[in-house]
């Protein structure tokens, strides 16, 4: 299951990106392997595993794929969602409850920007930061306040079309676990709602009594300054602005990753309320698998913790004695230069720099999608048909976008600090990363304490979230404090014509300029007649103020003598402590005196 990496912001309305002229296809054609019970892999004959990766037929412009436990989902470029697998309780939202082993619509949804199928439900976000849901509602999938359905799918609660999920707004992220959703705010703040049986809430008890769920979306306790959401089966994860990373759910198998190791919980609970995971720092992106979280940090290195008798941890090892688990993170041998990891319950996967895709762990049904059934300790190649832009797990396989990557690049700038995330890409400082063509990235700003946000600009602009759609290379400018860096870019000083003129600019989200011009000081005036200073009182002159300018600010009919000109950018916090100077001197200049001839 997908997970979705976003940086939360103290602003909560949704800012979105449009782009003229951007009705050209985009997106691109996506692969399938593992599982295929219910045709959830979209290609080949259900009930047979699909050992390697194979096209899922007519079916292109995608931007994410999100594959769950037995069905999957597809978002294209138009902003329209198609699944395919199994629909019995409605998780494909075409309005049946017909298995379909080829993508089919979702009826009544309105144009999504993210997606996350689940263990019997699914739910997409909007562009205005709500959310949707349809499928299994008896562990109070849909949110609705109650654990059974709007209709019934054979003796199940259901929805068979996307209804509303409520209170949930200013949303920027979403995943899904077994038969539970967690949902990013634009606060930072991690909202669940669903099955909670080994504490998925967070709230380290689990709800052993009732539907054991939770129907309702409430607050995950313990997170905020939330920059990354993921889920998987019973464990979430959240990572945090500083890099750091927090856990919580099952806890069998030392799956939060701080050393601990809930097997001999009073109940069967198993919970761990939010911890933080040992020794991460720096991360810019989590991933939870059924038992079994990840970490990748800037370099392209991973770490890897908790359950591992399939190989899943990736570190050389099947762990089978004992807790067959490493309680604490690890390094996975021989990954490097990876732009993305996503896990299931059982496997794990990489997308590396050059598109390509790395899968180790449990290899059943051909999860690993090798052409074996061979468990696999450290990561193995996967001969995709084509150069992959992302990679999503599922429960016993998963699926790849095949197509081709655009670069996101973040710039901070400003004399302030902080920090700037998105799904793959968090920056402390300038960063990048590609993504598929097509897709629509959210990117939030957190501020570090005394650093106001003052806004994003170039592909974006506004202090709220920026939403950037990748039809092409795009770079986005973050602006911490007051601007800093203002430069003239070029002057024009003309004596003859007793003119100067500037151009200027300064790094960031600027909201003007103010520019002044330090004028040559006049001389005393003489004194009066018979030698007598005159009695008029010398009004002292006041210094020149910076004014109001825009780049391109020209002075003329200027006096012979030397000046100073000096223009300092503007954002909403302040003006530049440190303006732009440039001295330059009129000259005078002595005009030629003309005869005329006899």
């Amino acid at each position: 299951m997908r997970k979705r990496l976003l940086l939360a912001v103290a602003a909560a309305s949704l800012i979105s990106l449009v782009f003229a002229g951007g009705a050209h296809a985009a997106g691109g054609s996506v692969i399938g392997w593992g599982e295929n019970e219910y045709g959830e892999v979209g290609a080949g004959t259900p009930g047979v595993e699909v050992k390697t990766p194979t096209p899922v037929p007519n079916l292109s412009e995608v931007t994410e794929v999100s594959r769950g436990y037995t069905h999957t989902l597809a978002l294209r470029s138009n902003g329209g969602v198609v699944g395919w697998g199994e629909n019995e309780d409605g998780q494909l939202g075409d309005g049946s409850t017909t298995n379909s082993p080829v993508p089919v619509p979702v009826n009544g949804l309105p144009s999504a920007v993210a997606i996350a199928a689940g263990g019997y439900g699914s739910i997409a976000l909007l562009p205005n930061g709500t959310v949707m849901a349809w499928g299994y509602a008896e562990a109070g999938g849909l949110g609705q306040g109650n654990s059974t359905g709007p209709e019934l799918c054979g003796p199940s609660g259901c929805s068979r079309k996307p209804v509303v999920v409520p209170g949930l707004t200013n949303i920027v992220a979403i995943d899904a676990g077994y038969e539970y959703f967690i949902a990013l705010r634009s606060d930072g703040t991690v909202w669940f709602w669903g099955y909670d049986r080994y504490g998925e809430s967070g709230n380290g008890t689990g709800t052993q009594i009732g539907c054991e769920c939770i129907d309702h979306p409430v607050q995950v306790p313990g997170v905020t300054g939330a920059v990354a959401i993921s889920a998987d089966w019973y464990l979430a994860s959240a990572l945090l602005a500083n890099g750091t990373i927090k856990d919580w759910g099952y806890n069998f198998y030392a799956e939060v990753g701080d050393g601990s190791r809930n097997n001999e919980a009073p109940t069967p609970c198993f919970c761990s309320v939010p911890v933080t995971v040992s020794g991460v720092s720096g991360a810019k992106e989590t991933a939870s698998g059924g038992y079994h979280g990840l970490a990748l940090f800037p370099g392209g290195a991973g770490l890897s913790w908790g359950y591992d008798e399939y190989g899943q941890l990736g570190n050389g090892v099947f762990m089978t004695t004992g807790c067959e688990c490493f309680p604490l993170p690890g390094p996975i041998s021989g990954l490097a230069g990876v732009r993305q990891v996503d896990a299931g319950p059982y496997s794990s996967y990489a997308l590396l720099n050059d598109g390509t895709v790395r899968s180790w762990g449990y290899n059943g049904e051909g999860a690993l999608g090798d052409g074996t059934e061979e468990n696999r300790s450290t990561p193995v190649p996967i001969a995709a048909a084509g150069v992959s832009s992302v990679v999503a797990a599922g429960s016993y396989g998963a699926e790849a976008i095949v197509g081709p990557s655009q670069i996101l690049k973040v710039e901070l700038a400003g004399a302030g600090s902080g920090t700037v995330g998105g799904d793959g890409i968090v920056c402390p400082a300038g960063c990048e990363n590609a993504f598929p063509q097509g897709a629509v990235k959210s990117l939030l700003a957190e501020a570090k304490l005394g650093s106001p946000f003052a806004g994003f600009s170039g592909a974006c602009t506004g202090t709220g979230v920026c939403q950037v759609t990748m039809t092409q290379n795009q770079t986005v400018t973050a602006t911490f404090g007051v601007p800093k860096g203002t430069a003239i870019t070029k002057a024009k000083i003309s004596s003859k014509k007793k003119t100067a003129e500037f151009q200027f600019s300064t790094p960031g989200a600027i909201t003007g300029y103010e520019c002044k011009l330090i004028r040559p000081k006049k001389h005393a005036k003489k004194q009066g007649k018979g030698g007598k200073a005159s009695k008029a009182k010398k009004k002292k002159a006041k210094p020149p103020k910076f004014v109001g300018c825009a780049s391109g600010k020209s002075y003329k009919n200027l006096a012979p003598g030397a000046y100073t000109f000096k223009v300092r950018g503007l954002d909403i916090v302040g003006a530049d402590a440190t303006p732009a100077t440039r001295h330059f001197k009129i000259k005078l200049v002595k005009h030629k005196k003309h005869h005329k001839k006899h």
